[in-house]
């Protein structure tokens, strides 16, 4: 079974549901106040302080980075999981906010993929899966689009099943967005060969 590492970022606060039954949580500076909004404190900060200017709960791990640096707080905190074998990552309040920082957390997001992780990004009204050789299975949710879609140059071997436009072992290219908001209501299971997809449920 997977090592789960949950991740808050500083976007915009979402809901945490499940996040204390991860097996470590790292908050990237603003993400810890939003970690106390539950009263939980995560086993490891990550930043150089630029959105956070609190204190820090003595005891609590501390990975200081310079300011001027190559990796966002978010790399920085998804190489840590990932050197310490966490496959399983979940990045909270990863949406909203600069259209740049999002991004930049999905290609942080994809880097883990190509490590053999899977990552899961939460917001207020998105979740998002990212995966590569795999497969997921979603329960339907009233009011949600189902959209998929090819991060990587190409996803080959995608299959759809439950889902009122379904493939099979079909090639996704990620300058055609043809899986934009699907209609479901029933189990959807969604699966891929090679390439890394991103799977997002969306309230409309």
């Amino acid at each position: 079974m997977r090592k789960h590492c949950a991740i808050v970022l500083g976007g915009i606060f979402s809901p945490m549901d499940g996040i204390e039954t991860a097996d470590f949580i790292i908050a990237c500076d603003k993400g810890y106040a939003y970690i106390r909004e539950y009263d939980l404190e995560p086993d490891l900060f990550v930043g150089d302080f630029d959105s956070f200017h609190g204190q820090i709960t003595k005891g609590i791990e501390i990975l200081n980075l310079p300011t001027e640096k190559d990796d966002t707080d978010t790399m920085a905190a998804i190489r840590y999981a990932l050197d310490h074998d966490y496959k399983d990552l979940t990045l909270y309040c990863a949406f909203g906010g600069r259209f740049d920082h999002l991004m930049g957390n999905v290609q942080a997001a994809m880097y883990a993929v190509s490590q053999g992780a899977v990552v899961r990004m939460v917001s207020q009204d998105t979740d998002s899966y990212l995966f590569s050789h795999g497969d997921i299975t979603l329960e339907p949710r009233m009011d949600y689009s189902l959209t998929v879609l090819a991060l990587s140059d190409e996803c080959h071997n995608v299959t759809i099943t439950g889902a009122k436009y379904a493939l099979k072992n079909a090639t996704l290219h990620n300058t055609n967005p043809v899986g934009v908001s699907n209609v479901w209501h029933d189990t959807v299971h969604v699966k891929v060969g090679d390439g890394i997809l991103m799977v997002t449920m969306s309230h409309m």
